[in-house]
């Protein structure tokens, strides 16, 4: 299922990059990792600022920001599963 999202500004993209991340991982059913406690840890500054320089950086490399989009989302739950050793899919 594809859905439109409005991406006009990076804080657009922080915004939703952020929302669809939680959403995504809290729907994975992982024992401690619901939608609170990620929501929790990705409001925090430190992660909001890691999404902005990393949208900002994919933009700089030439994306697309529809491309740069995904490859940020990707890249924070890549990094969020790994540093709390949830499995992802091979």
């Amino acid at each position: 299922m594809s859905t439109a999202i409005r991406i006009e500004t990076t804080a657009d993209a922080v915004r939703e990059i952020t929302r669809l991340a939680i959403r995504t991982i809290a729907a994975g059913g992982h024992r401690g990792h619901h939608t609170a406690r990620v929501t929790e840890l990705m409001e925090a500054d430190d992660v909001q600022a890691a999404i902005r320089r990393s949208f900002n950086r994919n933009i700089a490399r030439g994306l697309t920001v529809r491309d740069a989009f995904t490859v940020t989302g990707q890249a924070l739950i890549a990094h969020y599963c790994n540093s709390a050793r949830i499995p992802t899919a091979s």
